[in-house]
């Protein structure tokens, strides 16, 4: 049996793009590890199948190395496929003499330690992450993988349901709203998440989600709704596991192009996201997917602001709602 180690160490999203790359019929017989973010455990102890995973701190380099450099010395692995990954990675797969060092061909590090680089202009945005990914995994056997299409990550939560008891709800009869997202793309006006807010809990329970680091989005919506006993405030109160049941249980789930839009897709729960025209933000190769995806995304003009976004109004997301 021929081993390979998948390297992917930036955020969930990006993560949920590449995990089911090793889903494809020539890699059937293999055995993966895969190297992930420390903190990300909760994706690949909930795919299906479950996947086996080492993870590491990038934000402590020289602990992260020394926990890699044992593993690959224990591990032997025939290939490492490097989706992303800062130059030390790069440089400890060469260290441990790796047959086939596969990566994106970028920075000077990549064109010293990969043997099977590949270049690829992804900020073009031609195609979805997943087959940007699934390009990657081509190139350790080019002729034989032909799979045209990478497949849908699946995942399935554990059922939390004291979550759902101690906040009075009831699977399928509420929804999920996360306003928040780490900045790298254009986000949803506030005023429309409190006006689709509004309007949702007329119908049902609204669930906010987020993080501490998510205030930013969520402080204006949560004063405007202070009082008011249909909208649940659960920020920063669920842990990744309980985030995970608390989606897959929703009646919908509303988000912008974030790491949590790209859970509840996998999930199977019906999600409705918002997203940048511009080309390195568009759902063209960000978008979440799954078997219940709707994306919203305005007309691209020149020059692209903000304001463009007011384009998607809550009564045409409403309007997809069922």
């Amino acid at each position: 049996m021929k081993k390979a180690v998948f390297i992917r160490l930036d955020k969930i999203g990006d993560l949920i793009c590449t995990m089911p790359v090793d889903e494809i019929e020539y890699l059937q017989d293999w055995e993966i590890t895969w190297i992930i973010a420390k903190g990300l455990s909760f994706v690949p102890e909930h795919a299906v199948p479950k996947r086996t995973y080492l993870e590491i701190d990038k934000g402590r380099p020289a602990e992260a190395r020394q926990i890699l450099n044992k593993f690959l010395k224990d591990y032997k692995p025939d290939v490492a496929v490097c989706f992303q990954a800062p130059w030390w990675v790069h440089f400890s797969i060469w260290k441990a003499r790796i047959k086939t060092r596969i990566g994106v061909l970028s920075k000077w590090d990549s064109f010293l330690f990969l043997n099977k680089g590949l270049r690829q202009r992804r900020s073009l945005a031609l195609k979805h992450e997943a087959e940007y990914n699934l390009d990657l995994v081509r190139q350790i056997d080019p002729e034989r993988i032909s799979d045209s299409k990478a497949p849908v990550l699946k995942l399935q939560a554990d059922k939390h349901d004291s979550v759902l008891n101690s906040e009075g709800l009831e699977a399928q009869k509420y929804s999920v709203v996360h306003p928040g997202m780490a900045g790298s793309a254009l986000n949803w006006p506030t005023e429309y998440y409190i006006e689709l807010i509004a309007k949702l809990s007329l119908r049902r329970k609204v669930v906010l989600t987020g993080t501490l680091a998510d205030e930013p989005w969520l402080k204006e919506i949560k004063s405007y709704f202070a009082g008011n006993t249909q909208i649940i405030c659960l920020q920063n109160k669920l842990t990744s596991n309980q985030l995970l049941s608390v989606l897959q249980q929703a009646h919908s789930v509303f988000a912008p192009s974030t790491g949590v839009l790209h859970l509840a897709a996998s999930l199977g729960a019906p999600v409705y996201g918002f997203y940048s025209p511009i080309k390195v933000q568009a759902a063209t190769r960000w978008g979440a997917r799954g078997p219940r995806v709707q994306l919203f995304s305005p007309a691209a003009q020149a020059p692209v602001t903000p304001e463009c976004m007011r384009q998607i109004t809550p009564n045409l997301v409403l309007e997809k709602v069922r």
